[in-house]
């Protein structure tokens, strides 16, 4: 889908619309079951005919239907994005880094302020300003 503003979360999640013509094969091999209408056993009502009779085939429209809202699942399912963010250096605003300095974040803080240093450094080449907020102190 070169060119369009359209990308996946899940793209590999589309590969279930290879299923699609399966499904439609399903569902035009098997058509509804009949409605049984039980009577009771009265001689007069055997020789009345029924008012709706049961087809021997799913309708075109009722099948275009089914595989229309499994492709929209299956659709839904891979997360569409539509015009998505190349990268942080995508933009020409400002970059504000949010940083958890608590205790619970001290088992990863190296690898926090490794990220933060990249930021850092790719905004500063691209000449926009940056704020680094620390989440310790919620009245700063």
């Amino acid at each position: 889908m070169a060119g369009l503003p359209l990308s996946f979360a899940e793209p590999l999640l589309l590969l279930g619309l290879l299923s699609l013509p399966v499904l439609w094969w399903l569902l035009r091999v098997m058509p509804p079951r009949p409605r049984r209408i039980e009577f009771p056993p009265t001689r007069l009502l055997f020789d009345i005919a029924p008012k709706e009779e049961t087809p021997s085939r799913t309708p075109w429209w009722l099948t275009l239907l089914r595989l229309a809202a499994a492709a929209l699942v299956i659709l839904a399912a891979a997360g569409p994005i539509w015009n998505p963010q190349t990268g942080i250096a995508a933009s020409k605003l400002p970059l504000v880094i949010l940083l958890d300095d608590g205790w619970s974040s001290a088992s990863s803080w190296d690898a926090r302020i490794r990220a933060a240093d990249e930021l850092v450094a790719d905004a500063d080449s691209d000449r926009r300003g940056v704020a680094l907020v620390p989440l310790s102190e919620p009245a700063r």
